[in-house]
């Protein structure tokens, strides 16, 4: 069998359980996503059930210079979505995951090039498949010109 032709099957091989791992971690990251959803829709419909009275909260404020207040504590009335706002927003929500610039898959899994840090890959095997096109570009604009170099570019 020709050489050429069993490389093409493993890549092809590659690609198919590439496929396959994406659309894996695709539907694993649908279920956490929904999760969070279900867990928050169960929050706001306990507030639904609650009285009018019992969903506001009253908090004691700190005292300001302002000659406005007299520099006394006022009770504020906060709505529950004020009080619950950074229970929402974890750090962990807020961070974008970075995406494969081989198969675009979206993972916290990514890791960068260990050449140059600007292209992200989901796998070894995105990174491989990737690899004929990045290496020119890998680290090409990050090596310092020696005198040689500039004299013999010109």
């Amino acid at each position: 069998m020709n050489p050429s032709r069993v490389e093409e099957q493993l890549l092809h091989a590659e690609i198919s359980d590439l496929g396959l791992t994406a659309l894996g971690a695709l539907v694993r990251e649908q279920c956490l996503h929904n999760a969070r959803i279900d867990a928050r829709l169960s929050r706001l419909e306990e507030r639904a059930a609650l009285p009018p009275q019992a969903e506001l909260e009253t908090t004691q404020t700190q005292p300001t210079c302002s000659s406005c207040d007299g520099g006394e504590p006022k009770n504020t009335v906060l709505s529950p979505e004020e009080v619950d706002v950074s229970a929402h927003n974890s750090p962990a929500d807020d961070r974008a995951a970075p995406m494969c610039d081989y198969c675009f898959l979206f993972s916290s899994n990514c890791f960068s090039c260990p050449g140059c840090g600007r292209e992200w890959y989901c796998s070894a095997a995105c990174q491989r498949l990737r690899h004929r096109y990045h290496a020119p570009r890998c680290r090409q604009q990050y090596l310092p010109q020696t005198r040689f170099q500039t004299r013999a570019a010109h």
